[in-house]
C-alpha cells in the first residue's frame, strides 16, 4: 500500500536516493504525497527549466504516486541544463544512472551512438500519432530510443504593431526578404526624424546563438542546411551556394546600415528588447511567447508573430528547426518496463491530459509533437483568451514544416557563424563564402565525416 507523507519529508528522502534537491526557486507547496511501501523505486532526472515546468513537473509526479498498489514510487531529481552532461557521466561511472532523463533533440544522437538510450520501440504504442519530424528526430537504424515531449519552433518573426505603424508605415511586415529591408530602411529613417534613440528596426542572433539560431533561415534560402545530407560535403559552393550567397548579402545589408544593434543579449532574451521598445522587429523561438503572457500580458495585442521571411516569399516551406526535449530511458536501467509505464502516465499514452495541460501552462508557446493533442489544443483555442490564436497557429504552422537540428559536427555550424560574421563586418561576401566551404571540407575530412549520417 502507498501510504501517505507529507511533500516536504518526501523531498528528504528524493534528496538522498538522488543525492540532490530541487532547484532553489521552486515553491513547494504542503500537499500529502503517497509513498508505497516496498514499492520499485523509478528515478527520473529533470532538466531545471523555469519555475512553473518544475512545479509542473512535481506536480505530475505526486499525481503518478497518488496510484495505489501499482507497486512503483516515482522519484525526481532537477540539474541544471548546462550540468546535466557532466552529472550523467558520473552517474554512470559510480553505476547510479537514472531510470529516465530530459534530454534536448539534437542531443539524443550521442546518447545512441554511445549505447546510453535503450531502444524503446516496443514499450509503447503511441508512435503513429507523432508528427513526422518527431518521430524523425528519436528514430536512428528504424528504432526509438526517445519519446518527445515537446517541440520548439527556433526562429519565428516578433513584431510590435504599434511601432510597425508608427515607424514602418504598415501593420504587417513583408514576407520577401528585399521588401523587409525596404521596410528596416524606412523604420530607420522616420526612428531618425522622430529623433528616438536607442530603438533599431530588427534583430537577429549573433555569435555562437547565430550558430544554431539560423539553422531554419539557411535552410530557407538553400533548401537545405551546410553540408549534403550524406554528410559528405558542403554545399556552399554547389547547390547550396544561391542561398548562402544571398544570406550572406543579408547579413550584410542588414549590419553595414545599422537595421540592427551591433551587439545583444543572449537570443533567448531578444523578446525583452522588443517588449521594451529597444526593438520593433526581431527573429525569436516560439519559448518567447510564454516570457510575453508571464512578465508583459499587457502588451499581448500590440505583438504579433508571423514566420520568418524568405528570399521568394513562401512562408509555408521550412523557415526554423525544431527544437526541444525527449524523455530516454537508461539502457542501464533494469526497471525498463516500468520506466515505461511512468511515461505512458506522463506524456505516451492514450490519456493525453497531462500532455494537455503542459500546454496549457506554457501558454502553447511550444507546440505538441502528438497529432491528437495538436488538434484537442485547437479546439481549446476557442475557449481561451490568455494567448492570441493567431500566435499559436503560427508556432503549429511553423513546426509542422520545420526541419530537425542538425546533428552534424557542432564546428560546421560555427564556421557558417563566422561567415555571416564576416559578412556583417563587410569582409566581402563571395571570399567569405569560398573560405567557408574549404573549412567545412577540412571539418568532414578531419573527423571522417562523409556516409555517416544515422538518419539516411
Amino acid at each position: 500500500m502507498k501510504k501517505i507523507t507529507n511533500v516536504f519529508v518526501l523531498l528528504f528522502v528524493v534528496a538522498i536516493l538522488t543525492a540532490c534537491t530541487p532547484p532553489d526557486d521552486i515553491i513547494i507547496t504542503d500537499r500529502e504525497e503517497y509513498i508505497e511501501a516496498n514499492a520499485t523505486q523509478i528515478n527520473m532526472w529533470c532538466a531545471d527549466f523555469e519555475e512553473w515546468q518544475n512545479q509542473l513537473n512535481i506536480k505530475q509526479r505526486m499525481d503518478f504516486n497518488d496510484i495505489k498498489d501499482d507497486g512503483l514510487q516515482l522519484t525526481q531529481t532537477f540539474i541544471q541544463q548546462n550540468d546535466l552532461d557532466d552529472r550523467l557521466r558520473s552517474a554512470r561511472e559510480t553505476g547510479s544512472t537514472p531510470d529516465i532523463y530530459m534530454i534536448s533533440i539534437g542531443n539524443l544522437y550521442k546518447e545512441v551512438k554511445n549505447g546510453y538510450a535503450a531502444d524503446i520501440s516496443s514499450l509503447f504504442t503511441t508512435w503513429d500519432d507523432l508528427i513526422p519530424s518527431a518521430i524523425e528526430g528519436v528514430t536512428y537504424n528504424h528504432k526509438q530510443y526517445g519519446y518527445p515531449i515537446c517541440l520548439e519552433p527556433s526562429s519565428l518573426l516578433f513584431y510590435r504593431k504599434d511601432l510597425l505603424e508608427e515607424y514602418g508605415n504598415t501593420l504587417v511586415p513583408p514576407k520577401t526578404w528585399d521588401e523587409f529591408l525596404e521596410l528596416c530602411s524606412t523604420i530607420k529613417a522616420n526612428l531618425k526624424k522622430a529623433n528616438k534613440k536607442g530603438c533599431y528596426p530588427f534583430d537577429v542572433p549573433k555569435g555562437v546563438d547565430c550558430a544554431w539560431g539560423t539553422w531554419g533561415t539557411q535552410y530557407a534560402a538553400s533548401n537545405g542546411l551546410a553540408i549534403t545530407e550524406d554528410w559528405s560535403s558542403s554545399r556552399l559552393l554547389t547547390d547550396g551556394k544561391e542561398g548562402y550567397l544571398a544570406l550572406g548579402n543579408l547579413w550584410e545589408q542588414l549590419f553595414l546600415n545599422n537595421y540592427v544593434p551591433l551587439s545583444s543579449g543572449p537570443y533567448n532574451e531578444y523578446i525583452n528588447d522588443l517588449a521594451l521598445g529597444k526593438l520593433v522587429m526581431c527573429m525569436a523561438g516560439s519559448w518567447s511567447v510564454s516570457e510575453i503572457i508571464n512578465t508583459y500580458a499587457d502588451l499581448k495585442d500590440k505583438i504579433g508573430v508571423a514566420p520568418m521571411p524568405t528570399f521568394d516569399g513562401n512562408q509555408n516551406k521550412t523557415t526554423a528547426t525544431n527544437g526541444g526535449w525527449v524523455y530516454v530511458i537508461s539502457e542501464a536501467s533494469a526497471h525498463k518496463n516500468e520506466a515505461a509505464d511512468v511515461l505512458k502516465f506522463l506524456v505516451a499514452g492514450d490519456d493525453t491530459t497531462r500532455v494537455e495541460e503542459y500546454y496549457k501552462k506554457a501558454y502553447y508557446s511550444k507546440s505538441s509533437p502528438r497529432k491528437s493533442v495538436q488538434d484537442k489544443i485547437e479546439e481549446s483555442l476557442k475557449t481561451q483568451n490568455e494567448v492570441p490564436t493567431e500566435w499559436v497557429q503560427t508556432i503549429n504552422s511553423v513546426t509542422k514544416n520545420a526541419c530537425l537540428e542538425p546533428i552534424y559536427n557542432w564546428d560546421i555550424s560555427i564556421e557558417i557563424e563566422l561567415y555571416l560574421e564576416k559578412c556583417a563586418m563587410g569582409d566581402g561576401v563571395e571570399d567569405s563564402l569560398i573560405k567557408a566551404d574549404k573549412a567545412i571540407k577540412e571539418i568532414i575530412s578531419r573527423t571522417n565525416m562523409a556516409n555517416t549520417n544515422p538518419r539516411r
